[in-house]
């Protein structure tokens, strides 16, 4: 029987709660400016977190002697999140289509739906999704086919290549020829944020704590301090050069910061129990949920964030109980986990 790793499951779920915050502004009234450095500093932190993990617990189980084993387990893998994401998307299909007719409907935005469901999720959030899904297939590949390092090496070339157009973009969009063609970028793919220049870097690095041995907790405690301090700094230099915006996601400094997290994570020992296994399904319908929530309370209470807030999280905490406690007794259920 492989470990379990609590350490992990309660940091998924803290990420979840963080994930919501990226959403409902919590912080907004109290201080706009901490509320920016809140997200784009440990809220930015959540994302990352979820696609290194899936790494790790995916090429933990890799047999390097049996390809025939890691296909079926990828197509298992692949299979699931599909499901998940295909049942989500029917969901969320009426907030889709009142958000694209409400202004009056355009027969290009059919062609948007398509991009964006293939590439940056059929509802905004749910983008984590399908690159989930393409970053696992590239990261599978290279692996299999050149190994750990040419892995790394493609995978933050993609990244490096996503952080220029996902941090400058300001940048390009002011420089008349480059925005020129730029446009052709935002119309073809939107966003750098996705399963291509996104996922990838943290879906290798999973698989680089998966072949690896784990620092000492010091090392990786001490290691994270410095890379988030140098994160925060990052997000500072940014925002003083007026180029940080709210899709500003692609960090350099996420990269070492989340791989000493969860470097620290795998080496805490908690003694594992049930409520471990509740908080990590509890953080997939957290984050897959919180939108139906936060969307209703920001229309009703636009200047009351916070209350939003806690508000979008106890109904999407109570949806995930309900869904954990009768999943026995309604299998369809477990068709969200």
């Amino acid at each position: 029987m492989k470990r379990q790793y609590a350490s992990i499951d309660i940091a998924r779920y803290v990420s979840a709660l963080l994930v919501v915050c990226i959403h409902t502004f919590p912080f907004l009234e109290i201080s706009e400016t901490f509320n920016t450095y809140w997200i784009h500093t440990v809220c930015r932190l959540a994302v990352p977190f979820f696609f290194t993990t899936s790494g790790f617990f995916f090429f933990r189980n890799y047999d390097v002697n049996n390809e025939k084993v890691n296909s079926e387990r990828l197509k298992k893998a692949l299979f699931r999140l599909l499901r998940i994401y295909l049942i989500w998307t029917v969901i969320y299909l009426p907030y889709t289509i009142f958000d694209y007719t409400h202004n009056g409907f355009h027969i290009t935005y059919l062609f948007t739906y398509v991009r964006d469901f293939l590439l940056n999720g059929s509802y905004y959030h749910l983008w984590f999704l399908p690159a989930l899904m393409l970053a696992d297939i590239i990261v599978y590949y290279l692996y299999k086919k050149k190994g750990l390092n040419f892995t790394l090496v493609v995978t933050f070339v993609l990244y490096f290549i996503g952080y220029l157009i996902n941090v400058y973009t300001p940048v390009w969009e002011s420089l008349p020829w480059i925005s020129f063609f730029f446009g052709f970028f935002t119309k073809a793919l939107s966003t750098a944020r996705n399963g291509l220049f996104f996922g990838p870097m943290f879906i290798a690095i999973g698989l680089l704590l998966a072949r690896t041995r784990r620092l000492p907790k010091k090392v990786s405690l001490a290691g994270f301090l410095i890379s988030f301090v140098l994160l925060c700094i990052e997000v500072i230099l940014y925002n003083h050069f007026h180029i940080l915006r709210d899709l500003t996601s692609m960090y350099i400094c996420l990269i070492p910061a989340i791989y000493f997290l969860v470097n620290y994570l795998l080496k805490v020992n908690i003694p594992y129990r049930r409520m471990y296994t509740i908080l990590r399904h509890d953080s997939l319908m957290i984050y897959t949920s919180h939108i139906l929530f936060a969307k209703i309370f920001l229309t009703l209470m636009p200047n009351a964030h916070l209350v939003v807030y806690f508000l979008t999280l106890a109904c999407a905490q109570c949806l995930a109980g309900f869904v954990t406690r009768y999943q026995d007794r309604y299998p369809i259920l477990r068709k969200l986990l």
